[in-house]
């Protein structure tokens, strides 16, 4: 007895709705990942809108425009990483202490100049710089730090080289995805005065799914689907920038600065970047895990400058004393700030 030509056509039905289906899901995962590898960069107009600045003149500093060239260590093509040199200004005196300012995802320099005054009313010059496939530099395509380490390391030599007198001592800044990068580039020098890690997230993968979860987009399979693919594309690999593993092999004095209600961190996050302080070698220097409590991710240093300054102060009196990173005698970033106020 044959089969009837209505079961047939079901089954050709079933047949081709799964393959639209599987066609479909293949398609969304593809935009997810490359979404992911290339976030939409941060325009002037986007800045003027959400930020209400176009440079650090709107913010009253003054600053340079400069550029550095570096090497893209999986191609050997050159990048041009843009930047804001922003000379501190107390009282005439040359600083030997300068901060390089990291930005977040989807950002760039014009975001990280928030945390610009902090620093400068600390003593610091700051070089704010926007990452690969970031704001106005080169690049296309952001790899959660595992190429963007490479360039900065080679950005710190180049600044290093051009204005040996003004970076003697050196911090490194990172926020959110530009602490990730910061770790992971701590991790490749022992040359650094101190570490500051603002709104870390333990893992880049985790922070991506939630972030896919905020943009309500398909999860579960598709999200893990989009997470090798995205890895596949960038030929990265996410897993070897985890600042909750990086902030153990860090040879300097390292701050790390979460907020309370931080959506990527949750508080199983914040009890693992907390223990990873903790579990810092004695030798590697001071390691500080401060919680921000009542704020939300990179918002701390808007919920009360001072004390964030104050933080930052007594960090720094106490990690660039302790470390070998710092030969010099000369007095403190904080000591400085200290003098001319």
């Amino acid at each position: 007895m044959g089969h009837s030509p209505y079961v047939h056509a079901a089954l050709l039905l079933v047949i081709v709705l799964l393959a639209v289906g599987a066609l479909l899901a293949a398609a969304t995962v593809t935009l997810m990942a490359w979404s992911l590898l290339r976030p939409p960069r941060m325009t002037d107009g986007k800045a003027a809108w959400l930020l209400q600045r176009l440079s650090p003149g709107d913010l009253g500093m003054a600053y340079e425009d400069v550029r550095h060239t570096v090497r893209d260590t999986r191609t050997g093509e050159s990048i041009e990483m843009a930047a804001w040199w922003i000379p501190c200004d107390g009282g005439g005196r040359p600083s030997d202490w300068t901060a390089v300012l990291l930005h977040g995802y989807a950002d760039a320099k014009v975001g990280a100049i928030a945390w610009a005054p902090v620093w400068k009313k600390l003593g610091f010059n700051v070089l704010a710089l926007d990452l690969r496939a970031h704001g106005e530099s080169g690049g296309r395509e952001s790899t959660a730090g595992f190429y963007e380490r490479h360039d900065v390391e080679q950005v710190i030599g180049q600044l290093r080289a051009e204005r040996p007198a003004a970076t003697r001592h050196l911090v490194l800044f990172g926020a959110s995805l530009g602490a990730a990068v910061a770790a992971a580039t701590a991790a490749l020098r022992d040359d650094l005065a101190a570490v500051v890690l603002e709104s870390p997230f333990t893992d880049f993968q985790s922070a991506a799914r939630t972030h896919m979860d905020l943009l309500g987009l398909p999860g579960g399979l598709m999200q893990a689907a989009t997470l090798r693919l995205a890895q596949w594309l960038g030929y990265a690999r996410f897993d070897d920038i985890k600042p909750v593993a990086l902030i153990r092999s860090i040879r300097s004095p390292v701050l790390v600065i979460a907020s309370a209600d931080d959506v990527f961190l949750g508080r199983s996050g914040l009890a693992a970047l907390e223990g990873a302080v903790a579990a810092r070698p004695a030798d590697a220097g001071p390691g500080q895990f401060w919680q921000v409590e009542g704020t939300a991710h990179l918002l701390g240093v808007h919920a009360d400058s001072d004390a964030y300054a104050g933080t930052l102060r007594q960090f720094l009196d106490k990690a660039l004393a302790a470390s070998p990173n710092s030969p010099a005698p000369s007095p403190g970033a904080a000591e400085i700030a200290l003098q001319r106020e």
